[in-house]
């Protein structure tokens, strides 16, 4: 064999060596991954039992030993979930929030809830709550601590107020409590609100239901007598007008008036008389004469 073909498979094999060590070391010796903008990862060490740091938070490549090291990544974006009844949004098991209101109604309820994971504060959550996945803890810690808080508020509620007016305040109260609740730990309450409206029994619901109908043909009702008595008004300025206008022609027309007109109309007779004696002559009160000359030899 000549010594460049010799040269050529030393050097061959000496790279195949290389990446078959790397590709050994990659996965038991050395490892990498990446953090996305809008994400923030924590490197923990899997032998030592202590807490999370500052310096452990990292970012952009992050090469770590997966023997030893671990890395978790939280998004730090505003996160939103669902907790419903319908298994087509949110969870596929029935995460619909309950409570008794004060007059002993039980209501259940869809919520939406958004938050915002605080980046700095990331290694503490990750210590508190030892969660490798933040859904786990949406759907355990956060779901429970909004329940008791509903719970709570709700049982302070009627149910016409909780359904009515009181509504927005409710759950304002709901989500600064639980704000104040998780804030401490690193996580903001963007919104939480509901998703439909409250379901009380169905016998509650019917009676509800039949209540706002009474309510909206009373309304109703009220509406056309209110369009009835003002077409009625209507009906009578207008007539109270025409009456006043009749009146004040009938108190202008007195006697002078009328003796002038009969007098323009005989002139208008007189004007338009031709010289013969007319056949028939008529007016008011016996007829209305007119004195036509007679002439001479025919007295």
């Amino acid at each position: 064999m000549q010594p460049l073909t010799r040269l050529l498979l030393k050097i061959g094999g000496a790279a195949l060596a290389l990446v078959l060590l790397f590709n050994l070391l990659e996965k038991t010796v050395l490892s990498w991954t990446v953090i996305n903008p809008g994400y923030t990862g924590i490197k923990i060490n899997r032998l030592i039992d202590r807490g999370i740091s500052k310096e452990d938070v990292v970012t952009g490549f992050v090469f770590f030993n997966p023997i030893q090291s671990v890395v978790v990544v939280y998004p730090t974006f505003v996160q939103r979930e669902v907790w419903t009844r319908s298994a087509a949004e949110g969870g596929a098991a029935n995460e619909e929030l309950s409570f008794n209101t004060k007059d002993s109604v039980p209501v259940t309820i869809d919520v939406a809830v958004s938050y915002l994971l605080d980046a700095r504060k990331v290694p503490d959550f990750y210590t508190r709550f030892r969660a490798d996945d933040i859904s786990g803890w949406t759907h355990g810690y956060l779901r429970d601590t909004a329940r008791n808080i509903v719970v709570a508020t709700g049982s302070e509620y009627s149910f016409d107020d909780v359904n009515g007016v009181k509504k927005e305040e409710f759950l304002g109260r709901v989500a600064a409590e639980l704000n104040r609740r998780t804030q401490p730990i690193g996580v903001t309450i963007q919104q939480f609100g509901l998703v439909g409206a409250l379901r009380p029994p169905p016998e509650l619901a019917n009676a509800v239901n039949a209540k706002t109908k009474a309510i909206q043909d009373s309304i109703r009702a009220e509406n056309e007598v209110r369009a009835a008595q003002a077409e009625a008004r209507k009906k009578v300025a207008i007539a109270e007008g025409e009456a006043a206008a009749n009146r004040a022609l009938a108190s202008s027309l007195d006697d002078r008036l009328l003796a002038w007109e009969r007098l323009k109309l005989q002139r208008a007779y007189i004007d338009k008389w031709n010289g013969q004696t007319p056949s028939v002559v008529s007016g008011e009160g016996g007829g209305m004469l007119l004195n036509i000359p007679v002439p001479a030899g025919q007295k």
